[in-house]
C-alpha cells in the first residue's frame, strides 16, 4: 500500500514508525540499565565542555544503547523522569538550563558515541549495498515489514547507523519494484502465447461465474458429487500446473512467496486481476494454480483414503455379524443334532421299526426344514472368517466401482522403487479401464507379479478343480489393490509428486548441502555445543534426578505423592481449593457495564490494532475503509451474526460491510492486529505479574472443539461435540492470558501434532519457553522437538502410574535394581549420537518452515521400526521426557504452574465459547476452509480485546496501589485474571458511527475498594 501523500511504499504503521524512530520510552528498570555508564563512556561524557553538552552526551549513549539510532532533541522533548534520573545519579545539586544544543555540537557528540560503540554513520554510498541486500531479500519474502526488519538486522551487524525512514522506504519500494519487473520480464519470455490462451480462460465469464471463482470454492465432503467436481477442477488447472512446473524454478522465489502470490490471486476480484499488469496476473495465476492442483491432488487422496476406510469398516462388520450369526447358529442347533444322532444307537428302539416312525420323531426333535438347513450346513464345510469378509466386499462393490475407482484411476502415485508391483498394478488397471473392459477380462497371465498372495488365490482368482486359476475375479482383486495401496502409503512406499503434504520423506527435507547455511543462521540451542556434551548434561541430570527422587520418596519427603508399597504405586494427594474465583467475580462485578463496540473502540485508541488491518486491492486504488466498517464486520465474524445480520442490527449498511470484509479481513493481517494487542498488553504494569515467576515465561497449548456452520473437507464428525453435525478444533497458543496464536486442525487429527508449529510460529514478540499442555500435547517426538529449538514442553500429568511406564535411565538398569519405582529400561545412547547429521536435517527444515511438524510425525511414525533416524529421535525423547517426568514428580511446584497454566487456556476457551454463542450455537461461519479461518482469528480478535480491556484497568489500578505502596492489594490484583465478560454487554443494535460512550477509567475505578 503507498502512502497517502507520497509514492514512497508504506511500511509501518504510525505507531511502529514511533516505535522505531523517536526516543525511546524507558520504565524504570530500563532508565536505571541503559543509563548506567561504563569507564569510556563516563569518559566521553564528561570531555564535554558545559553541564548542557554532557546531559545531551549522556542521553544520546543510553537512547543508542537502546536503539542503535541517533535522535536529534531538545529538553523539551525528553521524558522529564530521564532527566530527573540522570541529573539524580550524574549531577546532584545542579541545574541545567532548558536550551538547544548546538548543531556542530551534535555532530561531534554523534561520532564520538558511533566510534564508542564500533559502529559507522550512514553513507550515501551505502544505499547500494543495501539495495541490494533489499533485492535477494525480496527472493524469500515480498512482505515489506519482512525487508525491513532484514534490513535492520544487515545494519546492525555492519555496525552501521541506520538511516532515516524515508530513505529505507525508498530503498524497500525500488527494490519490490526491480523484483517486480524481474517476474514479469522472465514471464514475458517463459509463457508462450498458449499458456496465456489458458491463463485467460479462467477470468472469462461464463454464466456469472468464472472458472477461477469455480476453483476457489472448497468441497463440502467426500461425496460423490463433490469429489467430481474436485477432478474436474484439477483437470481445468492441468495446463497451468504444468506450465507453473516450467516456469517457477526458473524464477527462484521462496515457498513463502509462492504462497503469497497465490493468495493475492485466491483474494483478489476477477475484476481486479484483470485490471493489473498482465505480467502481474500471470504470476499470481500461475502460483496459485501451482498451489491449488496440489490442494486438490491431496483432497481426492484424503477422499480415497476416507471412502477406502468406510468400505472396509462396513465390510469387517459385515462379516463379523455373519460368522458371529453362523457360529450362533450352530451352537443353537448342537443340541438338537446330538438328540438325532442319539437315535441311531437307542435301544428302545427295535431294528424291525419302520423308518417312517422314526423320521417322525426325528421331526418332533428338528422340523424338517430345519433339520434340511442344518444338514446341508454340516454337510458343506464351514466358511472362514475371510472368506466371509470377501462376501460382504461383494456386496460393496459398486460403492467401490462408483467412489473409489475415480479417484484411483485420477491419482498419479509414485514409488521409492521403480518396480514396485502395487504401483504396475494400478497402472495396468488404468489401461484396462481406458479400454472400457472389466479386469475378469483379462488373462490370468497379466496380473502384475507379487500382487497375488498364496493365502488369496482361492478368493481372488477363478480356480478349476485342479486348482488351477482359469480367470480373476476382478471386483475383489480391485479392492485388494485399493487397500494395499492406501497401506503403501500409509508406510511411504507410495507417494505423491504433486502435494502439499504427500510427498516423499526426503523431498521435504533440506538437502543436506543447504543443512549446514541454514543451522549456522537459526542459532539454536542445540547446536551451540557439541552434541556429545548436550548429551551428557542431560544424562547427568537424568541420573542426579533418579538418585534425589528415590532417596526423597523413601525419607517421606514428596508429601504431595502418595504411593503404595506392596503395588508400587504412585497418585497424587488432592490438591487445594482455587480461592480465586469469587475475588475475580465480585471485582468485576462491581464495574459498570460496556458494549464491546465502545471497548474495542477504547482498545483500539490505546494500541491502534485496527491500522495494520491493510487493504488487499491494487495499487492505483485509492478505498480508505473507516474504523466503524472494520470493527463491524469482526464484530459480526467473530459473534457469528454475519454480514447480512449486522447490517439489520447496526447503522452500518451490507454493502459496506461486504466491500469491507473483502477487502481488509486476510489471515496475514488479523494476526498482525492480534499481534499488537499481545504487545501492546505485554508493555502494561500489570504483564510481569501475571507471569509464575522470573525465569520462565508459561505458555499452554490446547483444542476447542467448533462446529461448523457450512462444512467443508477439514471438518468431521464427533457425536461427542458436535452431536450429528460436523467440526474443527481451534488449536490455541496462551501466554499469560493472552491468545497469542490459534490455527484450524481436524477434529480427527492428533493435537500433539501441531504443537511446535504453533509456538515456532508466534509472531507476537511474548515469547514463552516452556510450554505446558494436557496428555494431547505428548506424542513420541514432541520432546525432543521443542529441545531442539530451546523450549520446553511441560504436560500435565493426570495418571502417574502411566507416567512410570515412560521412565528410562542412562546407565545400566542394575544400577536400580533396589530402587522404590525403577526405570522400564534404558536409553541407547549411540543410536542418538550416530544419527545427529539426519537430526540436523530435520531441525533445519522445521526451522526453515519447509516442512509442518504434523507433517513429520506422520511420516517419522510410518518409518519402519528399524530405521535409524526414527529411533534416534524417538530415544531423545525418551531421555528429555524422563528427566522432565522426574522433576515434575519431585517439585510440587512444577505441578501447581503446570495446573495454573492449563487452568488458564481453559478459562479463555469459556470466553471464545461465549463469544461465539452470543447468536446462538457454538460454530464458526464461513463457506471456505479460508472464511472459517478467518471467523476464528477474528474471534481471538475480540477475545484479546476483551483481555486488553481488562488488563488496562488492572494496571490502572496496580500503578495507584504501587505509589500508595498497599502491597496486600497487589497482592489481590494479582490474583485477578483479565479473561472476565460479565462487565460486557455483547448483544443490542450497534451504533458504530454517532453513538460513542466514552469510557473513563478514572470514574470506572474511583470506588472500587479491596477491603
Amino acid at each position: 500500500m503507498r502512502a497517502n501523500k507520497s509514492k514512497r511504499l508504506t511500511v509501518l504503521s504510525e505507531a511502529e514508525k514511533h516505535a522505531l524512530y523517536d526516543l525511546p520510552d524507558f520504565d524504570d528498570f530500563q532508565r536505571a540499565e541503559f543509563f548506567a555508564m561504563t569507564e569510556k563512556e563516563h569518559a566521553i561524557v564528561f570531555q564535554r565542555n558545559g553541564l548542557r553538552s554532557q546531559l545531551y552526551c549522556l542521553l544520546q549513549i543510553g537512547y543508542f544503547k537502546a536503539k542503535q539510532a541517533f535522535f536529534r532533541f531538545s529538553l523539551q522533548d525528553v521524558p522529564q523522569e530521564d532527566i530527573t534520573f540522570v541529573m539524580q545519579r550524574y549531577f546532584p545539586g545542579m541545574t541545567v538550563a532548558q536550551q538547544p544544543l548546538q548543531m556542530n555540537e551534535y555532530y561531534l557528540q554523534r561520532n564520538v558515541i558511533a566510534e564508542l560503540f564500533g559502529y559507522r554513520l550512514w553513507l550515501e554510498s551505502d544505499v547500494t549495498t543495501l539495495l541490494d541486500k533489499a533485492i535477494e531479500l525480496t527472493r524469500h519474502d515480498v512482505t515489506p515489514t519482512f525487508i525491513l526488519t532484514e534490513l535492520i538486522v544487515f545494519l546492525n551487524s555492519q555496525k552501521i547507523v541506520r538511516p532515516g525512514y524515508t530513505t529505507l522506504q525508498t530503498i524497500i519500494g525500488d527494490a519490490l519494484t526491480f523484483e517486480r519487473n524481474r517476474l514479469e520480464q522472465l514471464i514475458d519470455e517463459i509463457v508462450k502465447e498458449s499458456g496465456r490462451t489458458e491463463l485467460k480462460k479462467l477470468l472469462i465469464r461464463e454464466n456469472t461465474l468464472s472458472e477461477l471463482a469455480a476453483i476457489k470454492q472448497d468441497a463440502k465432503h467426500f461425496g460423490y458429487q463433490m469429489m467430481q467436481g474436485e477432478r474436474q477442477k484439477r483437470a481445468t488447472l492441468q495446463p497451468l500446473y504444468k506450465i507453473a512446473k516450467v516456469l517457477l524454478p526458473k524464477l527462484e522465489i521462496s515457498q513463502q512467496n509462492k504462497n503469497y502470490y497465490a493468495s493475492l490471486a485466491n483474494f483478489y476480484s476477477i475484476y481486479d486481476l484483470r485490471r493489473l499488469k498482465p505480467g502481474q496476473t500471470y504470476l499470481y495465476l500461475l502460483c496459485y494454480a501451482w498451489q491449488r492442483y496440489q490442494q486438490l491432488s491431496d483432497n481426492l487422496l484424503s477422499s480415497f483414503c476416507y471412502q477406502l476406510k468406510k468400505l472396509e469398516e462396513e465390510t469387517k462388520t459385515i462379516s463379523a455379524q455373519q460368522f458371529t450369526k453362523s457360529q450362533a447358529n450352530r451352537q443353537q442347533e448342537a443340541p438338537q443334532v446330538g438328540r438325532l444322532i442319539l437315535l441311531y444307537v437307542d435301544e428302545a428302539i427295535e431294528d424291525a421299526t419302520l423308518f417312517g416312525s422314526v423320521r417322525d420323531q426325528a421331526f418332533n426333535i428338528m422340523p424338517k426344514d430345519s433339520l434340511i438347513n442344518a444338514g446341508q450346513r454340516l454337510c458343506e464345510e464351514s466358511p472362514s472368517q475371510m472368506a466371509l469378509r470377501w462376501e460382504a466386499v461383494d456386496k460393496v462393490t459398486a460403492r467401490c466401482k462408483k467412489n473409489l475407482r475415480p479417484l484411483a484411476m485420477s491419482t498419479d502415485f509414485s514409488s521409492t522403487s521403480a518396480n514396485n508391483p502395487w504401483l504396475m498394478a494400478l497402472d495396468w488397471m488404468k489401461m484396462v479401464f481406458s479400454r472400457q473392459q472389466s479386469l475378469g477380462q483379462r488373462p490370468v497371465d497379466e496380473i502384475p507379479a507379487g500382487t497375488l498372495p498364496k493365502r488369496l488365490r482361492s478368493h481372488l482368482l477363478v480356480l478349476d478343480d485342479e486348482g488351477n486359476a482359469t480367470g480373476l475375479r476382478g471386483d475383489r482383486y480391485e479392492f485388494w489393490i485399493y487397500r494395499q495401496t492406501r497401506k503403501r502409503f500409509d508406510i511411504n512406499e507410495l507417494y505423491l509428486n504433486d502435494s502439499v503434504v504427500n510427498r516423499r520423506f526426503s523431498d521435504e527435507l533440506v538437502s543436506m548441502e543447504q543443512k549446514a547455511g541454514i543451522l549456522k543462521k537459526l542459532d539454536l540451542p542445540w547446536l551451540r555445543q557439541p552434541l556429545d556434551d548436550s548429551i551428557d548434561t542431560l544424562y547427568a541430570e537424568l541420573g542426579q534426578q533418579w538418585k534425589l527422587f528415590d532417596r526423597e520418596l523413601r525419607q517421606g519427603k514428596l508429601k504431595h505423592l502418595e504411593y503404595d508399597a506392596a503395588r508400587k504405586h504412585l497418585t497424587w494427594r488432592k490438591p487445594k481449593v482455587n480461592k480465586n474465583e469469587a475475588l475475580q467475580s465480585g471485582f468485576y462485578t462491581k464495574l459498570p457495564a460496556h458494549g464491546i463496540a465502545d471497548i474495542f473502540r477504547f482498545v483500539n485508541e490505546q494500541c491502534h490494532f485496527l491500522s495494520a488491518l491493510l487493504p488487499l486491492q491494487p495499487r492505483y486504488a485509492k478505498k480508505v475503509a473507516d474504523e466503524d466498517s472494520l470493527m463491524a464486520v469482526i464484530i459480526a465474524q467473530a459473534l457469528n451474526h454475519g454480514n447480512l445480520s449486522m447490517a439489520e442490527t447496526s447503522d452500518i449498511p451490507y454493502h459496506v460491510l461486504e466491500a469491507t470484509h473483502q477487502q481488509y479481513l486476510r489471515l496475514s493481517t488479523l494476526k498482525a492486529a492480534n499481534d499488537r494487542i499481545s504487545n501492546f498488553i505485554a508493555g502494561l504494569s500489570i504483564f510481569p505479574y501475571y507471569s509464575f515467576g522470573l525465569e520462565t515465561l508459561y505458555g499452554s497449548v490446547d483444542g476447542q472443539k467448533f462446529e461448523m456452520g457450512t462444512p467443508t473437507l477439514k471438518a468431521r464428525y464427533s457425536k461427542k461435540y458436535f452431536r450429528r453435525g460436523k467440526g474443527v478444533v481451534a488449536y490455541s497458543l496462551l501466554a499469560n492470558h493472552i491468545a497469542l496464536q490459534t490455527e484450524l486442525i481436524g477434529a480427527h487429527e492428533h493435537e500433539s501434532n501441531f504443537v511446535f508449529d504453533i509456538c515456532y510460529n508466534n509472531t507476537s514478540n511474548i515469547l514463552p519457553t516452556a510450554i505446558t499442555g494436557d496428555m494431547h500435547s505428548i506424542n513420541k517426538a514432541n520432546f525432543a522437538i521443542l529441545y531442539w529449538f530451546g523450549m520446553k514442553l511441560m504436560p500435565r500429568f493426570v495418571n502417574l502410574q502411566t507416567q512410570l511406564k515412560h521412565l528410562y535411565c542412562g546407565d545400566d538398569l542394575t544400577n536400580y535394581e533396589k530402587f522404590l519405582i525403577t526405570p522400564v529400561g534404558q536409553i541407547n545412547r549411540s543410536l542418538i549420537v550416530s544419527d545427529q547429521a539426519h537430526m540436523d536435517q530435520m531441525v533445519a527444515t522445521l526451522g526453515l518452515k519447509e516442512m509442518t511438524q504434523s507433517t513429520l510425525i506422520r511420516k517419522l511414525c510410518a518409518l519402519p521400526a528399524q530405521n535409524r533416524t526414527r529411533k534416534a529421535i524417538f530415544e531423545l525423547d525418551k531421555l528429555v521426557r524422563s528427566v522432565y517426568t522426574l522433576r515434575y514428580l519431585r517439585d510440587p511446584q512444577i505441578e501447581r504452574d503446570v495446573h495454573r497454566s492449563q487452568n488458564r487456556i481453559e478459562s479463555y476457551h469459556q470466553l471464545r465459547s461465549f463469544i461465539s454463542q452470543v447468536s446462538g450455537k457454538k460454530q464458526l461461519i464461513g463457506r471456505t476452509d479460508l472464511d472459517v479461518a478467518i471467523s476464528n482469528q477474528c474471534g481471538r480478535l475480540i477475545a484479546n480485546v476483551v483481555i486488553a480491556y481488562n488488563s488496562i484497568m488492572l494496571s490502572r489500578l496496580l500503578d495507584k496501589y504501587k505509589v500508595a505502596g498497599n502491597e496486600k492489594v497487589i497482592a489481590l490484583l494479582q490474583k485477578i485474571s483479565p479473561v472476565a465478560w460479565q462487565h460486557i454487554h455483547f448483544l443490542g443494535h450497534y451504533d458504530f458511527k454517532n453513538n460513542y460512550h466514552l469510557i473513563d477509567f478514572d470514574e470506572m475505578l474511583a470506588n472500587i475498594t479491596f477491603d
